[in-house]
């Protein structure tokens, strides 16, 4: 080897003596470094093996008290369980926050839910009681399905900000049976309650606000809707397909954006809807191809149209209010009767006394089907052409299909009484000041 190649070689070595060490350090570095990244998954994962194991490990039947603490992971109870938490105890996950299935016998309560899906999962699942349970920033709240003997009680839920189409429902029950819902507070979901194929519902005391539909229910019999407070949603009430309804005692208002409705029911029977209260609606009712329908004993104030009905000749419409609304009927055809109804609009007299008009109300305008169309004519409301139009009308009733006239209109207001609530001591004051201001007053002059 001459001495060239000898210092070469020598160089050479040394470098890779020194280089070795340097590279196997970065190596082992960076493999230190790589389980980094998939650390806070470990916390999750541990996290939620507590708390299900804190499940699995209480006897069928019995009660699982939670800490004021927040729970991450999903979990899944296929048994008789009462889970009771503190207050501020709560459920995260990133997917689904609770499953429910195969079982008998669960209550829920006091606990917050927070889900980047559906919260709560219940299948197959027979006696389910959930009470003063919130979720919150959830895309759906409860989804039931195939179960029986359900109860929510002062369940809150409060869905994500967005339109429509981006949210999920706030209860959403499928093919089952016995559904009690009560003092439940709902706002900014898809529907409220979305029910379909359901038999035996009770939903009263709920109050649902900014949403689509409030109360959304197809396929299904035996309902009862009572005390419910229904406000500025797309739709308050929607029957679709159903038999055996009362719709009783329940506030619905301010549905008023463009095509709204208080409510809207399709290819129903046996349907009674009485003592409500409907203000403020684009239409207070839409009524399509009812069957043995009764309309009374309510409310309507400053709607647009009241009553929009197709298809419907057993509707029976009696003992109704009607104030301020711009009309009272559209119809394709004659059919249903309106019987002893109060219109605030109503000129006639009643000369004998028996609070009853002595001639007809005509529900029905030309000049008021068209304002409803085109919202711009009501700057001609009580024009002389237009009154002279209405005067038309009246006098064209007869052999007239499309006109709907009450025969025996209520003439008189209901009675109602002024309650007054004196204070004695503001009294004794305000007239102390009154008669010292008017003494003063006589002692400037």
């Amino acid at each position: 080897m001459t001495m060239k190649n000898w210092i070469i070689a020598t160089v050479c070595g040394v470098l890779v003596g020194i280089l070795t060490p340097i590279v196997a350090e970065a190596s082992s570095e960076h493999q230190h470094e790589s389980p980094s990244f998939v650390q806070p998954k470990k916390p999750l994962k541990g996290e939620k093996s507590q708390l299900q194991k804190l499940i699995d490990r209480t006897e069928p039947g019995g009660t699982l008290f939670l800490e004021k603490r927040v729970y991450r992971g999903s979990l899944s109870i296929t048994k008789p369980i009462t889970i009771i938490g503190m207050d501020d105890t709560k459920i995260h996950s990133l997917t689904t926050a609770l499953t429910v299935s195969d079982t008998q016998n669960v209550v829920l309560e006091n606990i917050s839910f927070q889900a980047e899906n559906t919260a709560i999962v219940v299948s197959n699942v027979q006696n389910i009681h959930l009470k003063n349970v919130g979720i919150g920033d959830s895309m759906a709240g409860i989804q039931i399905t195939k179960s029986e003997n359900i109860s929510l009680h002062d369940v809150d839920v409060l869905g994500k900000e967005g339109h429509f189409s981006s949210k999920g429902h706030a209860v959403a029950i499928y093919e089952s049976k016995k559904i009690t819902a009560t003092d439940n507070d709902i706002e900014q979901v898809l529907d409220g309650f979305y029910l379909e194929s359901v038999e035996d519902i009770h939903l009263t005391n709920n109050s649902i606000k900014n949403s689509r539909y409030a109360m959304h229910m197809m396929y299904s019999n035996h309902i009862e809707l009572a005390n419910n407070n229904l406000f500025n949603n797309m739709t308050g009430f929607m029957v679709m397909i159903a038999k055996d309804v009362q719709i009783s005692d329940n506030m619905v208002a301010k549905n008023n954006m463009l095509n709204s409705l208080g409510v809207y029911v399709y290819d129903v029977e046996n349907v009674l809807f009485e003592d409500n209260e409907l203000r403020e609606n684009t239409t207070a009712m839409d009524i399509q191809n009812a069957r043995d329908i009764t309309v009374e004993k309510n409310v309507f104030l400053v709607n647009g149209t009241v009553l929009h009905v197709q298809r419907s000749q057993e509707l029976f419409v009696q003992q109704n209010e009607f104030h301020g609304n711009i009309l009272t009927v559209r119809t394709d055809q004659q059919g249903f009767s309106l019987k002893r109804n109060y219109y605030d609009d109503y000129e006639g007299k009643d000369y004998n006394g028996d609070q009853i008009g002595d001639t007809q109300y005509i529900a029905t305008n030309s000049f008021g089907q068209w304002m409803v169309r085109k919202p711009v004519y009501q700057y001609f409301m009580e024009s002389p052409s237009v009154m002279t139009l209405n005067m038309m009308d009246t006098e064209v009733t007869e052999n007239n299909t499309q006109v709907v006239v009450d025969e025996y209109p209520i003439i008189l207001k209901k009675p109602f009484s002024l309650e007054i609530d004196i204070h004695i001591w503001q009294l004794l004051i305000s007239s102390i000041l009154l008669i010292s201001m008017l003494i003063i007053r006589r002692r400037l002059k």
